[in-house]
Formats: C-alpha cells, structure tokens, sequence
C-alpha cells in the first residue's frame, strides 16, 4: 500500500544512496514544468540562450562567404566567383536551350492547329451535319459525294487560316502572352473572310455583267490598289505590290493561286524567316559548344590516325 498512500522517510530508498550521487541525481533530474500565466512576461533562459550561436558566432559580417568553387578559402575573389558556374551546369543551360527549341516547334504546330479549328468550328460543324441531318435521300447522296461541298470549305477554312495564323506570328514568341495570342487568332479570322467577301463581290460582279472591285492588300490597306486580274491574266497580280521572293517555294503554282493567297503564301515565307532566325538565335550557344566538342574530337584523332582518317572518324 505503500505505492499508492506513500512511504515513510525510514523506507525512501534515496536516503541510501551515496550523499554525492544522490546530488547530482537531484542536479540533473528534469525540472518539473509550471506554466507562466498569459499575462505575465515570459522569461528566457539565459543559459539555453547563451549556448545558441549568435549572427556574429556562425558567420562573420566583415568576411565574404566563399563559394565552393572557389581556389582561395581566404575569400580572395569572392567577387568574381559569384557569377561562376562549373562547366557542367554551363552545358545543362545550354542543352535545355536547345530543347526548349525543339520543344517551341512541336508546341507551335499543334498551337497554330488547335486555332485553326476553332476558327473554323462553323464550317466543321457544317460537315458533321452533312452526313447526319436531312432525309434518306438527302444521307445517301452526301454519303455518295462525301460531302464535297462542305469538306471543301472546311478544308480550305483549316488550311487558309493555318498560314494566316503563320504569316502574323502566332505561338512564334516564347514568351507566351495569352491576350495577343488571342488578338492575332481573332485577326486571321478577320482577314478570312475579308478575302471571301472579296472573292464573292468578284462572282456577283461577273454575273451581273461590271467590273471588278479593285484588288487592295488584305496585310497593307493603306497600299495603292492593283488591277483586277481579269483585266491582264498574263500577269501574276500581287496586292500591295509584293514581290515574290526567289527562293520561296508556295504550297502550290503561284499561277494557281488566288491575288489574295499570293500575298498571303509570301507573308508566310518570311514569317518562317523570321522564326528560323528566332530558333537559331536561342539554339546558338549550343550549337558553338558542339561545334568546339566536335573540333577537339577532330583534332586528337588527326594527331592519333592522320589527316584521312581522323576527319573520316569524327
């Protein structure tokens, strides 16, 4: 009983330890807690504080911090060594650059496809319908024509819009900006369909016996107008005046080609101009690095095998 009523002193085990140990179990037994009260203010032990390190303990203020990489622990040109990184984060940087490149290519087509298809969402839906609405009859001659009419101007929709979106830089940035991606998807649109209406102006004009609207630059409003291709169709007419580039290749025979989809076809050349200059541009240190790499490479197996064969090798 004496566990759970307590013990006289005569039983208290402690009294027989040695009155040395027995002072310092008391020194270093855990001191029991008792709270502060919320009002009162709470003290710090200056023991426990003084053991901390202080600012002036771990680093010195007057001492630069000397990088890693560094050759003088002294901190001897800590200055200069802040801004160095070891060749193998130099040619990590340079390798992501060029797969950021790689990845900007990929990422641009399947950006400049995703808004070609919204902008041409009616004339796809047109197609859809083609083949599931009207009666049996109306089902098995679009079953027999394959819809031509309406794959054709959706067909022409995606295709058309696509370069529009090319020629006025769409997803060409890699900086992404949401609000002028959209302002430029919204301007292809717009010039679509000013070279449609343009187009059935043309039709309207040809049935009703007058003459053609003049032909204006869809890309330069304010340039001089050109003439009708009706009037000379020896001559391959270019709204705005431009000049067809003499290395550019066209999807098709220039003579093929709408006025309209002349000019459009010679914007998209040098739109691809610029955009091959802009990949370059960012693919250009890593490129010099494998150039160097490679010219190393070049060099040794030439002063092992000759001449012949180490540029045959490397």
């Amino acid at each position: 009983m004496g566990l759970f009523w307590g013990s006289s002193n005569k039983d208290d085990p402690v009294k027989k330890l040695d009155p040395d140990l027995r002072e310092y179990l008391e020194h270093e037994a855990p001191k029991k807690y008792v709270p502060a009260p919320q009002d009162a203010p709470q003290t710090v032990d200056t023991q426990a504080q003084a053991s901390q390190p202080g600012p002036s303990d771990s680093a010195e203020p007057s001492k630069p911090v000397v990088p890693a990489a560094s050759l003088f622990p002294d901190g001897r040109y800590a200055h200069l060594w802040k801004t160095y990184k070891p060749p193998q984060d130099q040619d990590e940087s340079l390798a992501q650059s060029a797969e950021r490149v790689i990845e900007k290519y990929k990422e641009r087509g399947n950006s400049v496809h995703r808004a070609s298809m919204e902008n041409c969402a009616l004339e796809h839906e047109a197609l859809s319908y083609c083949f599931k609405t009207g009666n049996w009859q109306k089902r098995l001659e679009a079953r027999v024509t394959l819809c031509s009419e309406e794959n054709t101007k959706f067909s022409r929709c995606f295709t058309t819009q696509a370069k529009f979106l090319q020629a006025l830089g769409y997803a060409s940035s890699f900086n992404y900006d949401e609000e002028k991606e959209e302002r430029i998807q919204m301007h292809a649109d717009k010039l679509y369909h000013q070279m449609l209406d343009y187009e059935e102006k043309v039709k309207e004009a040809k049935k009703a016996g007058q003459e053609p609207p003049p032909l204006t630059s869809l890309f330069n409003p304010q340039a001089a107008p050109q003439p009708n291709p009706d009037t000379t169709p020896e001559a391959l007419v270019i709204p705005g005046g431009e000049k067809i580039p003499e290395n550019m290749k066209p999807s098709k025979p220039l003579a093929k080609l709408t006025p309209h989809e002349r000019e459009l076809e010679i914007r998209v050349h040098h739109a691809q101009l610029e955009q091959q200059k802009l990949y370059v541009q960012e693919a250009t240190p890593f490129m010099k690095t494998q150039d160097e790499a490679r010219q190393k490479r070049r060099e040794k197996a030439v002063s092992w095998f000759g001449e012949t064969i180490g540029r045959w090798v490397t």
